[in-house]
């Protein structure tokens, strides 16, 4: 079955590539489950405030309420009773905390089909280099590279697709927050007028 799938054949630097690719997808694949988690939890977390905050109309109550509820939307409350800037601040530095490790994500999506290609590169001059030696041209003779720069351009899409789906869903996710929290604020500077 692996001569089938041409594994028997890959060299060195084709075994290094589908490595790197490997770390790259492991770490993307973690990230993007730590930050789907993290990010729900986040959102539940404010949308229980939100509701209550809408709710409510005694703000004595949602004070209380805010001081025991561990979301960033009744942190921005209660420090926008303070200053609005330091809460606007806060904003700022949860969307640069959250949003700080996207751009490895991003890096991943963009550059694991690159390295897949360096792979195919490589296979593709052993498959050249086959030729040259056997003097010949035959299916036995460049099946090799071909198989192995058909697996590293594979490996690279595979590490690519998922890395760039999440960073776009996980984005989207974040800016909706971002945005929410963002009208929150607003909310709140309007209603003390």
């Amino acid at each position: 079955m692996a001569n089938y799938f041409g594994f028997s054949h890959i060299g060195s630097i084709a075994i290094v590539v589908l490595a790197i690719l490997a770390v790259m997808s492991i770490f993307s694949w973690s990230f993007m489950i730590y930050k789907w988690f993290q990010l729900h939890s986040i959102a539940k977390k404010n949308s229980v405030f939100l509701n209550k905050f809408i709710e409510s109309k005694d703000r004595g109550s949602l004070s209380s309420f805010a001081q025991i509820n561990e979301s960033y939307a009744a942190n921005l409350y209660l420090l926008s009773r303070d200053s609005y800037a330091s809460a606007a601040t806060f904003l700022e530095i949860i969307n640069k905390k959250i949003e700080g490790s996207f751009p490895w994500l991003a890096s991943v999506g963009a550059t694991s089909p690159f390295i897949g290609l360096f792979g195919t590169v490589w296979g593709i001059i052993n498959a050249f280099s086959s030729i040259g030696m056997a003097q010949s041209v035959s299916i036995s003779t460049v099946a090799p590279g071909i198989s192995e720069a058909l697996i590293t351009t594979a490996a690279g899409i595979f590490v690519a697709v998922p890395a760039v789906i999440g960073y776009n869903i996980l984005h989207s996710e974040l800016t909706s927050m971002i945005g929410e929290l963002e009208g929150f604020l607003e909310a709140l500077s309007n209603e003390k007028i």
